[in-house]
């Protein structure tokens, strides 16, 4: 399970829309609260610096991720624990790229489809301990506390 604010699912969306017909990117940091749920403490936006065609390919800005890793409280348990990206105007679930570009399998991607400009679904996955495949992974949206967008 990935548990994040309504706040910061609303800045994932926000950025999934500003960013149509391309794809939209960034990193999630966050907690281990227990052996099945992890929750989310900021997130972060990055733009998308992919070579190839944005409206079907994302890559986050490599200084985001270096950046985000020293900032995060290793004391405290904070850790890079996931990334996010839009599909604009296809379903929030991993494509054929997604897969062949999913070499982290203890991040959580989190998928948002944007149709016609518009956030209209939100979903969480990770991949099989076979590497082969995605699973889903339920995302739960809390009402904000103090989560933060960066």
């Amino acid at each position: 399970m990935l548990r994040i604010d309504t706040e910061q699912m609303r800045a994932i969306e926000a950025a999934a829309e500003r960013a149509y017909p391309a794809e939209c990117c960034g990193l999630l940091a966050g907690f281990a609260e227990d052996a099945d749920a992890l929750r989310v403490s900021r997130v972060v936006i990055s733009r998308n610096v992919t070579t190839s065609d944005a409206r079907d390919s994302f890559e986050v800005d490599p200084q985001v991720r270096f950046d985000l890793m020293r900032a995060c409280d290793a004391g405290a348990g904070e850790r890079l624990i996931g990334h996010y990206h839009s599909h604009p105007d296809h379903p929030a679930k991993p494509s054929a790229r997604d897969l062949a570009m999913a070499f982290e399998p203890e991040l959580v991607w989190v998928i948002v489809g944007v149709a016609d400009g518009r956030a209209d679904c939100a979903k969480a996955f990770r991949l099989g301990s076979d590497g082969k495949a995605f699973r889903e992974i339920e995302l739960q949206v809390r009402p904000s506390t103090d989560g933060r967008t960066s």
